[in-house]
């Protein structure tokens, strides 16, 4: 429908230009007469005044009829140019990068953020304290402690698979550190998610990695103890034994401890081919670069909050 004003409005402005420029082409051979002395001439020169100041009137008559008829086309193009240029605006406002924070901005920034995970937390409100801990990760991809927070949270929500993913992670950033407390800590972590996940061979690797960081840890070497007797391996369990016996000499539970070990079998476990799970255990390392990428926690977090008000 515009075009079809425009084509009009074209054929009218070329139409008026002709005219003018007929009469302006015919003035400038008259002015190089003298007609003054002819009456007929000043008769003519009457004449053509009155045609010339008619076609005058008409010439804005007919500017009128054409500015009425592009008024709305102009008003739709300007209206279209204004909000395009606002749509540039606004997505150079989006890419424009924030200018980077200094350093003592940044931990600040980063510890009023801890601050406010702590009070979503004790209020159960975990959509926001992912939030809060995907901001962290953002001003510093390394930071241990908001990763230690999604995991913990992860499992408290009984999703094992994002908490087991998200401590491996941590595990990756953990050991070019020098705290092995802190590691050996966290690898027990992980074996209590695979237990949870009905996969005590990796959660037994777990506890063998903590207990090699800290060989008298009596918590570590009881859960050791414990996973092996599950699996029925008794030389690992009876290693395990002599270690927490050797690290916690007073533990009461030892005595029946004992007699549970000497009634398991003294054949060797079989060793199994692989599984799909085992292979997980050996590979899970490789499968993310992060417990998962920023889009697809946010997406994942959208789906949360839909169930959460479902």
């Amino acid at each position: 429908m515009i075009w079809i004003y425009v084509i009009f409005a074209l054929i009218i402005i070329a139409s008026l230009a002709e005219i003018i420029f007929i009469i302006f082409k015919n003035r400038s051979k008259l002015a190089a007469l003298n007609i003054e002395s002819i009456p007929q001439e000043k008769e003519n020169k009457v004449r053509n005044r009155i045609m010339i100041e008619r076609l005058k009137r008409n010439s804005n008559s007919l500017v009128k009829i054409v500015n009425e008829l592009l008024k709305p086309v102009f008003e739709v193009i300007s209206e279209k140019l204004v909000n395009f240029n606002k749509q540039i605006q606004e997505l150079e406002t989006k890419v424009k990068p924030k200018p980077p924070l200094q350093q003592i901005d940044l931990h600040q920034e980063i510890a009023d953020k801890l601050i406010k995970i702590e009070k979503y937390l004790a209020e159960d409100q975990y959509v926001k304290v992912e939030e809060e801990c995907i901001d962290i990760i953002s001003l510093d991809a390394k930071n241990t402690e908001a990763y230690r927070i999604l995991a913990q949270m992860y499992w408290e929500q009984k999703d094992y698979k994002k908490s087991r993913q998200t401590y491996k992670y941590l595990i990756k950033l953990m050991e070019k550190e020098s705290d092995k407390h802190i590691l050996a800590n966290t690898y027990v972590d992980l074996g209590e998610v695979y237990e949870n996940e009905h996969k005590p061979k990796q959660a037994m690797t777990s506890y063998q990695r903590a207990v090699s960081l800290e060989p008298n840890n009596p918590r570590f070497l009881d859960l050791l103890l414990k996973i092996s007797i599950i699996l029925k391996n008794k030389k690992m369990a009876l290693e395990a034994f002599n270690s927490l016996k050797n690290a916690d000499p007073e533990n009461q539970k030892l005595p029946e401890i004992e007699v549970e070990i000497n009634g398991l079998p003294d054949i060797e476990p079989v060793e199994e081919q692989p599984t799909i799970e085992v292979i997980e255990s050996e590979t899970d390392s490789a499968e993310i670069t992060e417990p998962e990428n920023e889009a697809e926690i946010k997406s994942e977090k959208d789906q949360d909050v839909t169930n959460q008000q479902s």
